[in-house]
C-alpha cells in the first residue's frame, strides 16, 4: 500500500473515466437499446457503439487493476472502523467482478448473436436477444452493478457530507500533500 492519502493520478483518471463510460454505457443499454426493436436499422449503429464502449471499459478496468497493484492505493480513512473498511474492500471487489462479468457476458452475447457478421452486413440481428444465455447474464450483472454503484456513490456521499472525512479528496486531481 502507498503511504499517501490520495490515489496516484493515473488511478484518478481511470476512476473518473471509467465512471463516465460505465454510466454512459448503462444509459445506452438500459434506456436506448432496450427500447429499439432489433428489426430497426438504427439499432445496429447504437449497438456497435455500445459494444466498443464495453471493450474499452474492459481494457481500462484491467489497466486500472494493474495500476493499483503496481503503484498501491492510499491507506484507509482514519475515521473508518474495521467494519467500514471491510465493507469498502468487498464493495470494490464486487464492483470489479460485476464490471468484468458484464463485459464478458456482452462479449459472449456478441459471439452468440454473431455480431461480426451482423456488423459487416453479412447477417442480420436476431428478432430478440432474450433467448441468449449471455443476454440473461448481461442483464442480471448490469442490474446488480447499478445497485452496487448506487450504494458506492451513497457511501462516498455519506463519508463526504455526514462524516466529513474528505474521502472524495482522495480522487481529485489537485494534490493534498
Amino acid at each position: 500500500m502507498s503511504s499517501s492519502n490520495q490515489y496516484n493520478r493515473l488511478a484518478i483518471v481511470f476512476h473518473w473515466l471509467l465512471a463516465l463510460l460505465i454510466i454512459l454505457s448503462m444509459i445506452i443499454g438500459k434506456v436506448v437499446l432496450e427500447r429499439i426493436p432489433n428489426s430497426d436499422p438504427e439499432k445496429l449503429n447504437i449497438l456497435q457503439g455500445h459494444s466498443i464502449f464495453g471493450i474499452i471499459i474492459g481494457l481500462l478496468m484491467i489497466a486500472r487493476y494493474l495500476n493499483i497493484k503496481l503503484r498501491g492505493k492510499p491507506d484507509p480513512i482514519d475515521s473508518s472502523g474495521k467494519l467500514m473498511r471491510q465493507t469498502a474492500l468487498w464493495a470494490h471487489r464486487i464492483i470489479y467482478l460485476l464490471v468484468f462479468i458484464t463485459v464478458a457476458s456482452g462479449l459472449a452475447m456478441a459471439v452468440q448473436a454473431d455480431f461480426p457478421a451482423v456488423f459487416s452486413g453479412v447477417a442480420t440481428l436476431p428478432e430478440s436477444f432474450n433467448h441468449l444465455t449471455a443476454r440473461t447474464v448481461h442483464n442480471l450483472s448490469t442490474n446488480l452493478l447499478i445497485l452496487v454503484l448506487l450504494a458506492h456513490i451513497s457511501a462516498a456521499l455519506y463519508h463526504q457530507l455526514i462524516m466529513r472525512d474528505k474521502i472524495l479528496h482522495r480522487l481529485r486531481w489537485k494534490r493534498m500533500d
